[in-house]
């Protein structure tokens, strides 16, 4: 979730993690993709940097998520919607 602008990133990179195991993605995949190397993609995965705008952004499209997805979870919706 987004606190006061910021994104909290290791929340992002669990998120991540959990729709690349679910929809069974490869980190070959990812690479193919986003075109980064693993050690970006491990590091991004893992929660140990903030990824950049546009990192982010071929993430979703390589784990075939909206940044939605990875920005919120159901419950958080209903509260920002409300």
């Amino acid at each position: 979730m987004c606190y006061n602008g910021f994104m909290n990133y290791k929340t992002v990179a669990e998120r991540m993690r959990k729709i690349r195991k679910e929809k069974g993605i490869t980190v070959t995949h990812i690479q193919e993709v986003s075109g980064f190397k693993y050690f970006i993609i491990r590091r991004l995965l893992w929660g140990e940097r903030a990824p950049r705008l546009s990192e982010f952004a071929l993430l979703c499209i390589a784990l075939g998520a909206s940044a939605d997805e990875l920005l919120y979870t159901e419950e958080e919706w209903e509260i920002i919607e409300k």
